[in-house]
């Protein structure tokens, strides 16, 4: 490899020394972690720092990722479809578990299903992609709700109502947020008969790089299926789906 290729190749090294564990660094600790001279190491932070690509702490002297690879890690998420992410994921729990799962997202001020993996079996629940429902009902939508600031959440309310789909739908507002409260602080959520008679679902949030919920996961079916003897088993295959495909979006 001629040099120009192994300065570059070094420089990418520094670049990833960066994560969870190591949000700072000085340069005395690059030079370590790399077996690179100091003098060296100085030069290629020189370049990083006057490209914004790192950027230095004034008091202790740590250097840290800056507003240049900030920029470009924002733009390679935007590039990246969820769907494309969670399918891999979807088909899996939809094998583990025999049921069928859906993929919701923020459409408006409706729950907006992009992507469904059916169930393998006859008796089962087909949810529509490209079908939309109330914010207030059902796991889908209330995970999605749950993670929206309390503006948007009066707001809804106050636009779309609470309307009773069926049996088991929440109409009382008092009553819905005491359930969103609940779905933040659990991390996951379940609805029977809610919006279909007889029918059950679990869901759980996916948060993207931001931090903030792009997504619902929810598994659904009859009820009796679902939230039965096999609910906590369920319920753990939702949520441990849901936490990777927010791993793979960046999140934490």
């Amino acid at each position: 490899m001629g040099r120009p290729f192994a300065s570059l190749e070094k420089a990418i090294e520094i670049l990833s020394l960066f994560d969870s564990e190591h949000q700072g660094l000085s340069a005395r600790e690059i030079s370590r972690m790399l077996s690179i001279p100091l003098s060296t190491t100085y030069k290629y932070l020189d370049l990083f720092l006057r490209k914004g690509f790192l950027s230095k702490d004034a008091r202790t002297r740590e250097l840290s990722l800056g507003l240049g690879i900030f920029k470009m890690g924002n733009l390679a998420a935007e590039r990246i479809s969820i769907v494309d992410i969670a399918l891999p994921y979807m088909h899996s729990l939809s094998v583990k578990s025999g049921e069928t799962v859906t993929l919701t997202v923020l459409h408006g001020m409706e729950g907006l299903c992009v992507e469904t993996v059916e169930s393998p079996r006859i008796v089962r629940l087909t949810i529509r992609k490209g079908s939309t429902l109330p914010l207030h009902a059902g796991a889908s939508q209330k995970v999605l709700l749950a993670y929206q600031d309390e503006s948007f959440i009066d707001a809804m309310i106050e636009e779309k109502g609470l309307a009773k789909l069926n049996e088991n739908t929440i109409t009382d507002a008092a009553q819905l947020k005491n359930e969103l409260e609940l779905i933040r602080k659990q991390g996951f959520t379940q609805s029977v008969s809610e919006v279909d008679a007889g029918a059950g679902s679990i869901g759980a949030p996916v948060f993207d790089h931001s931090g903030g919920v792009t997504a619902g996961l929810t598994l659904v079916g009859p009820a009796n299926r679902i939230l039965g003897e096999n609910r906590e088993s369920l319920m753990d295959m939702v949520t441990d789906s849901a936490r990777s495909i927010s791993m793979e979006l960046g999140y934490g």
